[in-house]
C-alpha cells in the first residue's frame, strides 16, 4: 500500500462532480462506460440463449409432424359462428330492452 487513500468509487450512473479534475472525470467516464457495456453484453448473452431456446422449441414442434391444422380450423370456424350467434341475440336483446325502457318511461310519465 502507498498510504494514499484511493478516491471513493462513485457509482457508475452518478456524474462525476465538476470540481473533481478533469482525469478523475474522465474515469469516471470510462467507468460508467464499462458497466453500461458489461450490462449491454450481458443483455445480448441473454437474448442469444432465449433465440437457441426457441430455434431449439421450433426444430422439436416441427420434428413432431403436421399440426392438427384441419382440427384446428374447424374449430376456429364454429366458435366464430357461434361468437356472431350470441352477439347477434345479445343485440337484439338490447333492442328490447331500450323498447321496455321506453315504454315505461311513457308510463311512468302519465297522470
Amino acid at each position: 500500500m502507498s498510504g494514499v487513500a484511493d478516491p471513493p468509487v462513485l457509482p457508475a450512473d452518478a456524474p462525476a462532480p465538476a470540481e473533481t479534475p478533469a482525469w478523475e472525470r474522465l474515469e469516471h467516464a470510462a467507468r460508467g462506460a464499462v458497466s453500461a457495456l458489461g450490462e449491454w453484453r450481458r443483455r445480448a448473452l441473454e437474448a442469444e440463449h432465449e433465440v437457441q431456446r426457441l430455434r431449439t422449441e421450433l426444430e422439436q414442434l416441427t420434428s413432431l409432424g403436421p399440426m392438427p391444422s384441419d382440427e384446428a380450423g374447424d374449430e376456429l370456424r364454429r366458435l366464430r359462428a357461434e361468437n356472431a350467434l350470441l352477439t347477434s341475440r345479445a343485440a337484439e336483446a338490447r333492442q328490447r330492452v331500450s323498447g321496455l325502457l321506453a315504454r315505461l318511461s311513457v308510463l311512468e310519465n302519465r297522470p
